[in-house]
């Protein structure tokens, strides 16, 4: 046998052994795997909290206005909060910063459970805020001082696809045990009211688990002397703050209220309601997956008007249907487009931002971002009291497409690169 056709007969051997090596150089090992069990825990428990919190509140005497209201109360905590969690992550470490948000934030969380009256509930939405938020800040420095460089983009992928997962998972749960628990043979049968209260509860004290894996992480920490965020130095940040805020807006305006849109305004049970989200979750997947094949072809600032158009036409649509079985189909599609955004949106930035202002960029838009959802959920809520659901929805989908406008008008910002000449390394 000849040493080319050894070769060749070899060649298909070693192409999988090849992709195998390939595969595992990018799979995060280690400490990351701590991590993950955290965001396991965490995920799964506040996302049973959350799907059930606003319907928790609706049978104490709540309305659509008050849950917004306490919305904008939790979104002006988190805009508080974000400064003093980076700089005790500076002081103090990732690790405790982390920790101690996800400690207080859970017996915030346990309080509104207990205590109902308004005045109270925007207090502690305020808390919760502040202290929930440092899983926000946290995270993109902690995957990245927990991989490699070439493992960065599979962590991060991870991560947030299983939280995708949990997050389904934890609508599913929420909307099933407090009938489960009701069936129950105890000497006095639970209220409905009692049942969502042990329920969220119960996503607490399963949130309460990610403390253990957190206590193993062993994060190498680089004292800083001073943290200050860099104004930016081209045109291109100021204007994507700007169609950043109003896409905030979209999206902050129905997402806190789809759950009681099914069950309140169109008289869904809660078992439904829950099978209607955690289908979501599984869209929301799906289209993660498929939004860089929609970027590569169309180009970053195309895919991110497209979808944004979609987007303002699944809200039209969801204004103008009557049927639940439309509304979920129609809702699906909202899910699908909005999701496939993200990605875009956060790459355009990176992309066009200087490698020195990238954490500055990522801060306004924060910052934006959460006063964006702060006055969404503080405006719809009392607009959905006012003029009904079709009404605002069909508000929000204008503003989708201004939104949309925005994005594409970006396509002739110069960025920094373009707008100044290059500086030659010393």
């Amino acid at each position: 046998m000849t040493l080319e056709a050894s070769a060749i007969q070899t060649e298909p051997a070693a192409a999988p052994s090849g992709l195998y090596k390939q595969w595992l150089a990018r799979t995060p090992r280690g400490q990351f795997w701590f991590y993950f069990i955290a965001a396991t825990f965490f995920g799964f428990g506040l996302s049973v909290y959350f799907f059930l919190f606003n319907i928790y509140l609706l049978g104490f005497g709540h309305t659509e206005r008050s849950l917004g209201l306490i919305g904008s109360f939790m979104a002006a905590g988190s805009i508080g909060g974000t400064i003093p969690a980076g700089v005790l992550a500076e002081r103090v470490g990732l690790r405790w910063t982390l920790t101690g948000g996800l400690l207080l934030s859970l017996i915030f969380l346990a309080l509104r459970v207990f205590i109902v009256a308004l005045p109270a509930h925007l207090v502690l939405a305020v808390l919760v805020g502040m202290t929930i938020c440092s899983l926000g800040v946290c995270l993109s420095p902690l995957i990245a001082g927990l991989t490699t460089e070439e493992q960065r983009p599979f962590g991060f992928g991870l991560i947030f696809a299983w939280g995708v997962c949990t997050n389904g998972l934890g609508g599913f749960v929420a909307s099933r045990l407090p009938g489960l628990l009701r069936t129950l043979p105890l000497p006095t049968p639970l209220s409905p009211s009692s049942a969502k209260a042990y329920t969220l509860l119960f996503g607490c004290g399963v949130a309460s688990l990610a403390l253990l894996p957190l206590s193993r992480l062993r994060l190498t920490r680089h004292a800083s002397p001073r943290a200050r965020l860099s104004r930016p130095s081209g045109r291109f940040l100021p204007r994507f703050l700007t169609a950043m805020a109003v896409w905030t807006f979209v999206t902050g305006s129905f997402a806190p209220f789809a759950n009681v849109y099914f069950v309140h305004h169109l008289g869904l049970p809660l078992e439904r309601v829950g099978s209607i989200f955690s289908f979501s979750q599984v869209v929301c997947f799906l289209a993660l997956l498929g939004a860089p094949l929609l970027f590569r072809h169309t180009g970053l600032t195309s895919g991110i008007m497209l979808t944004q158009f979609a987007t303002a036409a699944s809200l039209a649509a969801l204004a103008g249907v009557h049927s639940a079985t439309q509304a979920a189909w129609v809702y699906w599609a909202y899910i699908a487009f909005q999701s496939m955004n993200e990605p875009g949106i956060y790459s355009l930035l990176m992309k066009r931002s200087p490698e020195h202002e990238r954490n500055s960029a990522s801060a306004f838009t924060f910052f934006v971002s959460a006063g964006a959802q702060a006055m969404a959920s503080l405006a719809v809520g009392a607009a959905i009291v006012r003029f009904g659901y079709s009404a605002m929805l069909g508000v929000i989908a204008g503003l989708a497409a201004v939104a949309a406008i925005l994005f594409w008008r970006l396509t002739n910002v110069p960025d920094y690169a373009s707008a100044h000449p290059r500086i030659p390394s010393a």
